[in-house]
């Protein structure tokens, strides 16, 4: 019980170290602090494009300490196992995983070679690595619930931070500038080019970035540490703490209203009202104080977002297959179709989408224009062709039959595992209509985080 009360380490009681660099990782996952680099395979017609450009994070930097931490202790514990207890068993099992990476790693040294811009597609495998890693290391990691509880908390910290700082640029209609911009907020208003400003009733508003790229982004990272926090903070958090957890759950309903991202706000309306369904078809009466704390929060939540409803129904009334927001998706759709038929098997390599769009669009729409289809689907399939996409696919199928799995077995763990594929489910949802969580830094890190998570093997009620 001790490692439950020290502090940073709870994300890992096997190694301080890590748990430090772990917090440090989820406190700056909203973050953008990071140095670009312009090599030629970041230009496209002449004009840098933010998606080539080599960069390097400072969530980046954490994670190549993580893994060298990672690395040391794995190897000191494997040779003190092979001293003790020679390895045995599950042969057939680590073989066939085996041939799995075997031919993973020979697709993507292929899909490198016949890239149009191989050392652009070896920058994006680095990155892919660098996930992979992370995921990894955060299913072989977590354990127990209270290191869940303590994740929240550092979301909680952030999305307190982003909430804010949303609405306070809503309010000034532009961003507030100063010490803000190292971690990332970038400076703009509402006449900036190429700002997201939304029409509601022949007004422009400016919907807000937080220290995101895109509104859509911040409402993404909004939605899914909403449900992170009402899942396993209230859990282990009592007296100050909770009411603390009611005013984050408060301030980031409102921000995800304000970004006017309508398929975060649907999502997250559709699961309050599911989540308050599965709440009030209990009978048991150990769900009376929760039915009664989600119906205070519901109330709190409702009266404070009733000022800014107005707004966001005549955001969703006025959608129309004729704006265009959805013209340029609806173009970048039909591009994406042309590249997939013409490397039908193992794609354009990966980060060649944006090279490869230019010639199909219209010359003087080239700085609007280019960006990565709103699918996460279609650029996986484009990129790494219909192989690449099964790959993925079948992934997330074993993913989500693991996880029923694991329900199975573990029954007292329900909600930790059902928790998780909701958070992949909401990831996979907005991926349907956007690209971030597989071409920008933050998205990249969540869609890691919660795919990591899923494949936890067994959660502890408390810490080993």
């Amino acid at each position: 019980m001790e490692k439950e009360k020290s502090g940073f380490w709870l994300l890992n009681p096997a190694s301080k170290s890590e748990s430090v660099l772990l917090t440090f990782l989820f406190l700056l996952l909203p973050t953008q602090l990071g140095k670009h680099f312009w090599p030629s395979f970041s230009l496209v017609s002449g004009i840098r494009v933010d998606y080539l450009s080599p960069t390097l994070y400072v969530t980046d930097i954490v994670i190549v300490l993580l893994f060298g931490f990672a690395l040391v202790r794995w190897i000191k514990e494997w040779r003190e196992r092979s001293k003790i207890h020679p390895p045995a068993g599950g042969k057939n099992q680590k073989y066939f995983i085996f041939l799995i990476c075997v031919f993973t790693f020979l697709f993507l040294i292929f899909n490198i070679v016949n890239s149009s811009r191989p050392l652009l597609s070896i920058y994006f495998s680095i990155k892919l690595f660098e996930y992979t890693f992370l995921a990894l290391y955060l299913a072989k990691t977590f354990r127990s619930v209270i290191q869940l509880a303590f994740m929240a908390l550092l979301f909680a910290v952030g999305t307190f931070f982003e909430s804010f700082l949303a609405i306070l640029q809503y309010i000034s209609q532009g961003s507030l500038n100063g010490w803000l911009y190292f971690l990332g907020e970038r400076s703009f208003n509402g006449s900036t080019p190429g700002i997201a400003n939304a029409s509601v009733d022949g007004i422009l508003v400016l919907r807000p970035y937080g220290t995101f790229s895109h509104p859509n982004v911040l409402a993404g990272y909004l939605l899914i540490s909403l449900f992170f926090i009402t899942f396993f903070f209230f859990g282990k958090f009592r007296g100050v703490s909770r009411s603390l957890g009611i005013l984050v759950l408060l301030l980031a309903s409102i921000a995800l209203f304000l970004t006017l991202s309508r398929v975060a706000i649907g999502l997250w309306f559709l699961a309050t009202c599911g989540a308050l369904l599965v709440l009030l078809s209990k009978k048991n009466l150990s769900y009376r104080k929760s039915i009664i704390f989600a119906a205070v929060v519901g109330c709190l939540i409702s009266l404070v977002l009733l000022p800014f409803s107005q707004t966001v129904f005549t955001r969703f009334a006025q959608t129309s297959l004729l704006e265009e927001a959805l013209s340029q998706r609806t173009g970048l759709i039909v591009s994406t179709v042309t590249m997939i038929q013409t490397h039908p098997f193992t794609g354009l390599g990966l980060g060649q989408f944006i090279p490869s769009l230019a010639p199909l669009q219209k010359p003087l729409s080239l700085g609007l224009y280019l960006q990565p289809v709103h699918n996460i689907f279609l650029l996986v399939a484009a990129e790494t062709g219909l192989i690449g996409l099964g790959l993925f696919i079948s992934f997330l199928f074993l993913t989500y039959r693991r996880l029923v799995l694991q329900i199975m077995k573990f029954p007292n763990q329900r909600k930790a595992y059902t928790a998780f594929g909701l958070l992949l489910s909401i990831i996979l949802v907005l991926g349907f209509f956007d690209h971030y969580f597989l071409t920008l830094q933050q998205g990249q890190l969540l869609f890691a985080t919660v795919l990591g998570l899923c494949w936890v093997k067994k959660m502890e009620s408390q810490s080993s």
